[in-house]
């Protein structure tokens, strides 16, 4: 007998927000999908949203570092395995582990880490590893390490690809070699994002030629907008299909950035993230930070010079403030929470409600706050 989640608001794109009793079935997928508040008879339901929960895709977040007192570049299992049951938490069902700049040798570790829990994901999904870094801009650095940043290297990232799959790298794009190593992962499937970059325009758009799909973290040490030189903020404005991750926190973007985003930029190339690291979930306090500390002081996580180090936002109210700020509905924002990361992936098999995907599914309260998520229609978190 199929299980049953009934009497929910189902969010999706391009449908109205309507009641409806989704049926997973025995393989984790999902199954039919009722109108009406109503159940088939002698259905087994698992949860029963009362009318006023909402059901939308399991949140996919491709560029988290860390969460609850672990990051990656502790590599280690448990860190990998902390961090994906916090994300549970946020309503996160995929994400990607995301490495921080480090030796080649440290680098390998965090692949490692995150290749062992790939053996058994028992919270949150990870199809791949997210390579930020080492082939960043030094005078772009942030909060990531210089002495450790180098040239781009084909050689070391087929390495990591062999021990972990890396779905996604994060580079200069200014560096030299990057454009070769651009056009090389592409025919590879492994997406490029343009990351701690201080590139001109025409920089930008010989990336994107060479098959650049992403802009990390945007607006975020990279070449911001200026009249006579538009750099990698404007290119994200001009270019209709680059793909664009948001830090709706609303300390790495203003209010009104981020309303600028949403307005100039079409809703289907916006992928929200969380980029957070160690501290998230923890409040406000001093933290390890790799071999230095962080400060975090009212939302936001910043090393002892000043430098913002990532995020504290969990995803879950990355969405709420997304919402606040921006006006949209509910039913737009939800493309930006899943459908546009799995599309940008290749991630086929999830990252929407229909029939024959991953019954991985985020139930949120009328506050959207997360309530229960399921993966693979097992429910693995619930408040």
């Amino acid at each position: 007998m199929p299980s049953v989640i009934a009497d929910v608001l189902l969010v999706s794109p391009n449908s109205l927000i309507r009641p409806v009793c989704v049926e997973i079935d025995d393989a984790g997928k999902i199954g039919q999908v009722f109108e009406g508040h109503d159940p088939p008879p002698g259905s087994h339901v698992i949860f029963d949203g009362a009318g006023d929960t909402y059901l939308t895709a399991g949140f996919i977040d491709i560029h988290t570092h860390g969460a609850n007192g672990f990051d990656l570049s502790d590599a280690s299992l448990n860190a990998v395995e902390t961090i994906a049951e916090a994300k549970l938490a946020e309503g996160v069902t995929t994400f990607l582990p995301t490495t921080w700049t480090a030796t080649p040798g440290h680098t390998r570790e965090m692949a490692v880490a995150a290749a062992a829990y790939r053996e058994n994901q028992r919270f949150a999904r990870t199809p791949f590893l997210h390579v930020e870094g080492p082939y960043l801009n030094p005078d772009q650095a942030g909060a990531q390490d210089v002495r450790y940043m180098r040239p781009p290297d084909l050689a070391e990232i087929e390495e990591l690809n062999a021990i972990c799959p890396v779905g996604l790298l994060s580079l200069a794009i200014e560096r030299d070699g990057a454009l070769e190593l651009i056009g090389e992962l592409r025919k590879r499937g492994i997406v490029t994002s343009a990351a701690h970059s201080a590139a001109t325009y025409a920089e930008f758009v010989e990336a994107r030629a060479a098959g650049l799909g992403h802009l990390t973290h945007y607006c975020n040490q990279m070449s911001g907008l200026h009249h006579r030189e538009v750099g990698l903020v404007g290119g994200g404005l001009l270019d209709d299909n680059v793909m664009i991750e948001l830090i709706c926190d609303g300390i790495h973007l203003s209010p009104d950035m981020i309303r600028l985003a949403f307005k100039h930029r079409s809703i289907e190339r916006l992928m929200l993230i969380t980029d957070s690291m160690a501290a998230s979930h923890l409040g406000d306090g001093t933290y390890p930070l790799h071999d230095g500390e962080i400060i975090v002081k009212d939302g936001a996580a910043r090393i002892p010079a000043g430098n913002l180090a990532g995020s504290v936002v969990t995803f879950d109210e990355a969405l709420r403030k997304a919402v606040k700020y921006t006006g949209l509905s509910l039913n737009e924002i939800v493309r930006t929470t899943g459908a546009n990361q799995a599309k940008s992936l290749g991630l086929r098999d999830r990252g929407s409600i229909k029939q024959g995907l991953l019954a991985d599914l985020t139930l949120l309260s009328p506050s959207l706050e997360v309530v229960a998520v399921y993966v693979g229609g097992e429910q693995r978190f619930s408040a």
